[in-house]
């Protein structure tokens, strides 16, 4: 299987490009492409359809390659996967629920494949990324792979997905492969360390912690933050700033940890809206300030596969929480140079609303302030 990577400022510069990866004889089955400007899907479909190739599309202002950081508006990278090993499908929401869009998707990959792996992005921050995980493991297994991003813009949460004859600004969008021709291989990475004392959710609803150890979560969260957490005085409510650096370390039996930024705070009852699902008498404790570590903790993890398991791959997505660009500003070209150089092969990836992926052997969980990698590699 072979993999390359085109980008382009426009349409036509993506078919000038297509074309010239096409010369020798190449004849990619998927194009990934991540745009800013939705406006262009509608012209990309049209390229890329008429060619026959199957496409996975997303929205995303931040975006990057092997080669780094990119500022071209439209990124694809090219694969050329047997038609017969992968199926996109794209569930809208519509009335439904995220649980049912993931069902339903996690169903058509057990009828497709005895084995099916699903690289997934939806779209539409205010749908539950772990209700659609549930949905996806109810239908397909337990311990089945599921990997991603959720897409959009973070300043206002936009965007579309898009496939060769659909498009939707709320549902999610699924490559399910058949594992037993495509090896899948990738794990959810945070690298940050913890500090302070473990503390309990008394209160909670949803993604919404009403208490912390009893006492009114704002106050927690603002104690530690401090002045991090900006509060006018005829403000009800806000957006929390994406590069806090802070996120809460929620403790799992295994030992390790899931990771949840603070997203919104509600002073009119202290509360703050948690970047995923939270329950009464979970635990959790604060993040130190991000470091080298934390990048190379990322790296590493990429390393130990390669070493055990993947000694080969023919492409690599990433999907980084956009809060990690925030915080480590021009530091995550060292994050990015260093998972592209352990395979040394394609790769694209985006700053994602949060992620999809496995922190050990157990099962897929909904992430945020995390990468999410998966590497891929024809058997």
């Amino acid at each position: 299987m072979i993999a390359k990577s085109i980008k382009g400022k426009t349409p036509s510069e993506i078919q000038k490009a297509l074309d010239e990866s096409k010369s020798e004889g190449y004849k990619p089955t998927i194009a990934f492409i991540i745009l800013s400007n939705i406006e262009d899907a509608e012209q990309l479909r049209s390229i890329f359809g008429t060619q026959g190739i199957a496409i996975f599309g997303i929205t995303a202002p931040q975006k990057f390659t092997e080669q780094g950081m990119e500022s071209d508006d439209i990124l694809a990278m090219l694969v050329d996967m047997k038609p017969e090993y992968f199926s996109i499908v794209l569930n809208d929401y519509g009335e439904s629920s995220a649980y049912e869009a993931g069902h339903k998707a996690g169903t058509t990959g057990k009828n497709l494949f005895a084995n099916p792996g699903f690289i997934i992005s939806p779209i539409d921050f205010r749908m539950s990324g772990d209700e659609l995980i549930r949905g996806l493991t109810d239908a397909a297994g337990q311990g089945v792979t599921i990997m991603g991003g959720v897409a959009g813009n973070p300043d206002d949460f936009s965007g579309i997905l898009f496939t060769n004859a659909l498009s939707s600004k709320g549902g999610v969008l699924a490559l399910i492969i058949d594992q037993d021709k495509i090896l899948i291989s990738g794990l959810a990475v945070s690298g940050w360390k913890p500090v302070g004392t473990t503390k309990k959710i008394t209160k909670s609803e949803g993604s919404w912690v009403f208490t912390i150890d009893n006492e009114p979560a704002m106050n927690v969260i603002q104690r530690f933050l401090g002045n991090e957490i900006i509060i006018s005085t005829n403000q009800a409510s806000g957006l929390l700033p994406t590069d806090l650096g802070y996120p809460l370390q929620f403790e799992r039996a295994s030992g390790n940890v899931i990771m949840k930024p603070a997203l919104f705070f509600n002073t009119a009852n202290q509360s703050v809206m948690i970047g995923g699902e939270v329950k009464e008498g979970d635990l959790f404790r604060f993040s130190l300030p991000p470091d080298f570590d934390v990048i190379e903790k990322v790296v590493e993890s990429t390393k130990t596969i390669k070493e055990k398991d993947m000694p080969d791959a023919d492409a690599m997505l990433i999907f980084s929480c956009v809060g990690r660009l925030g915080t480590f500003g021009p530091m995550i070209t060292t994050e990015i140079e260093g998972l592209a150089a352990t395979w040394n092969k394609p790769m694209l990836g985006f700053f994602s609303l949060g992620e999809f992926g496995k922190l050990d052997e157990g099962s897929c969980e909904f992430h945020g302030t995390t990468v999410s990698w998966v590497a891929l590699k024809e058997k």
